[in-house]
């Protein structure tokens, strides 16, 4: 039951790892223009219209302070357990592991009290609700109140509008 759901669940906590690691959209697409007539004035544009943004601001900031401070601004309020079987969870990933129910979510936390202590989170064995907010969430988007601030909609609008940045340099420039 809910295969398709922790798929997907997997699906994403796989590219959050990827995005946590991959360079910044406008930082790649400034060096891949920087030789290219009329870019920079281009491009001087559209930064002034994402600095007036609150939500591409919003985004900016949040990156800076995750990838540089190691903070974040998601808030887990609480895990809602409907049921949870750790007979069903499967086994262990390794001995001595401890099964921990947090406001994340189920864990294995293996390695614990050492350099390479890890949780591993608990994909199966039941049917639970992770809450997550946002801090400080952005309530407008080019000048539309946005009428949801969860995550997924807010990264779903921000990858929304630098699709169309890239589009817009393609069809400028290219």
């Amino acid at each position: 039951m809910f295969k398709s759901t922790t798929l997907k669940l997997e699906e994403c906590s796989t590219l959050l790892d990827q995005l946590r690691t991959a360079q910044d959209i406008t930082n790649s697409l400034q060096v891949e223009g920087k030789n290219i007539p009329g870019f920079d004035e281009w491009y001087a544009t559209k930064q002034q219209e994402m600095r007036a943004d609150e939500l591409l601001r919003f985004i900016h900031e949040a990156r800076i302070k995750d990838f540089h401070e190691g903070k974040h601004r998601l808030r887990f309020p609480g895990t809602y357990i409907e049921h949870f079987s750790t007979g069903q969870a499967g086994p262990p990933p390794m001995p001595n592991a401890s099964l921990v129910i947090g406001t994340e979510g189920p864990f294995w936390i293996v390695n614990r009290g050492t350099p390479k202590e890890k949780r591993i989170p608990i994909r199966s064995g039941g049917k639970w609700i992770v809450q997550v907010t946002i801090e400080d969430a952005p309530s407008v988007h080019k000048g539309i109140k946005l009428t949801r601030n969860d995550p997924i909609s807010l990264c779903g609008l921000a990858i929304d509008y630098f699709q169309n940045l890239v589009h817009e340099a393609k069809s400028k420039f290219c």
